[in-house]
């Protein structure tokens, strides 16, 4: 994965490594800013290889970009149980038998130490089985509850709380947060 490249295209509030690259997988999907970036197999493809997440030699056929999409889509339900606490039973379940489908990747350091290989991928399963490590590295460590989905519906941005309490909503709150307490300042002096 490049850092670099998803530090600058997530923006503010990035999480760590090796999590930004589920954060910025998480954030591939329309948005208010962004546009859908896994709208077909080559533009999945390129932009897959341009944040580093996959190697050139990947190839993105249609089978693979719906895999992918709905591996989004779960990934996204569980981020988003990180601030609402409500658990998506029928989507955890899928991809329990998605995972069980795709052994992580593991590398082993030259002083022995044992890790999730994080090289970029040259195949839609490989690029999956890294994902479903990464999450579960994450929830390990401590730093997976810290991403979350911001609470703007027009948003739904991932991004990465890291306020002291951890009960961050926005992804910005200069721009969503100060949207939502624009609307409920109308909302209590709203005459007639």
């Amino acid at each position: 994965m490049d850092v670099n490249a998803l530090s600058q295209w997530i923006g503010d509030k990035v999480a760590p490594s090796p999590l930004i690259a589920v954060q910025g997988f998480a954030n591939s999907s329309e948005s208010e800013d962004e546009e859908e970036k896994l709208t077909d197999p080559p533009s999945a493809r390129a932009w897959l290889v341009s944040l580093g997440l996959a190697s050139p030699a990947i190839d993105v056929d249609r089978d693979g970009l719906a895999r992918l999409i709905e591996l989004r889509r779960l990934i996204r339900a569980l981020i988003d149980a990180n601030a609402t606490g409500k658990q998506d039973a029928a989507a955890n379940a899928k991809l329990a038998a998605i995972a069980a489908q795709h052994p992580v990747p593991v590398a082993v350091g030259a002083g022995g130490d044992v890790g999730i290989d994080l090289e970029p991928v040259g195949s839609v399963d490989g690029l999956i089985a890294q994902l479903i490590g990464v999450v579960m590295r994450a929830q390990m460590d401590g730093t997976w509850s810290r991403l979350k989905v911001c609470a703007a519906d027009t948003c739904r941005w991932a991004f990465y709380d890291g306020s002291k309490n951890r009960r961050g909503h926005w992804c910005s709150m200069e721009v969503c947060g100060s949207r939502h307490k624009a609307r409920l300042y109308r909302a209590r002096h709203k005459t007639g």
